[in-house]
């Protein structure tokens, strides 16, 4: 069973201190990283930037075709500079101090963004997307459901997503790798229990991936269902692997809860 944890950095931005009294502190950006790079082990982060990481078999992990949350507030963990954060994901296990990161990156996340880093390619080839969301926000009375697409698939032809039972392409004409949609919203009321969305090749048609995004008219009250809540919430569904695939490397569509 994949993992479906969500990896949310909540980076504490420093306070402004004048003669007199002490500002309020902007918010502190976030930041969700998803793993999608085809063939990779899990994934260590470390965002101090002090070089190869001594305690591998304690940190967070994030596995192939998931994601996880994690909260940062120690002083050695704030931003490298105003807007800056460091951030090196090494594989796990490793050989240190030999060891050497799959990603080395400095990304710039403003006070209060709300930010996603798409990690993808292959081990050989890695890639990533960068992206400052943009999440809409829906009045409970609403009953709505925000729902994006995302291709990660390495190097795919462009793919067309469709509803069970519609048109080809009826949500998405033609989606290349790494395309991203913007959040569409879907109702969520009572009376819709699933959408089933269908992940064909745009060009012949050819079926890919299903998901079925079930429990659409459940509550954020409801004790049955704590984790898969998408009335008046916001979610990625992201294609990832290759086509052809066998196993973890077979496509697949991995939901990714943005809140």
């Amino acid at each position: 069973m994949r993992s479906k944890n969500l990896f949310l950095f909540a980076l504490l931005s420093q306070s402004v201190v004048s003669c007199s009294k002490q500002s309020v502190p902007p918010s502190p950006p976030s930041l969700t990283v998803i793993n999608a790079v085809v063939g990779s082990a899990p994934l260590v982060t470390d965002l101090t930037g002090a070089g190869a990481i001594t305690w591998f078999s304690g940190a967070d992990k994030i596995a192939y075709n998931s994601y996880s949350t994690a909260d940062y507030g120690d002083n050695n963990q704030l931003p490298s500079s105003p807007g800056l954060q460091r951030l090196a994901l090494y594989q796990y296990p490793d050989t240190l101090p030999q060891a050497k990161p799959l990603y080395n990156l400095t990304l710039t996340l403003p006070p209060g963004s709300i930010n996603s880093l798409f990690l993808m390619g292959t081990v050989d080839e890695p890639d990533t997307l960068f992206v400052a969301d943009q999440l809409p926000v829906s009045a409970i009375s609403d009953s709505v459901a925000g729902i994006r697409f995302v291709n990660l698939s390495p190097h795919s032809a462009p793919v067309s997503i469709n509803l069970s039972g519609r048109a080809n392409g009826s949500e998405v004409a033609a989606l290349s790798y790494k395309g991203i949609t913007a959040f569409t919203g879907y109702p969520a009321t009572q009376d819709i229990a699933s959408y089933s969305f269908e992940f064909r090749d745009a060009a012949t048609g050819t079926l890919l991936a299903t998901y079925t995004a079930d429990g659409i008219n459940n509550a954020e009250s409801d004790p049955y269902n704590p984790t898969k809540i998408w009335r008046n919430r916001n979610t990625t569904l992201a294609l990832l692997g290759v086509a052809g695939g066998s196993g973890d490397q077979a496509l697949s569509v991995l939901m990714i809860n943005n809140y």
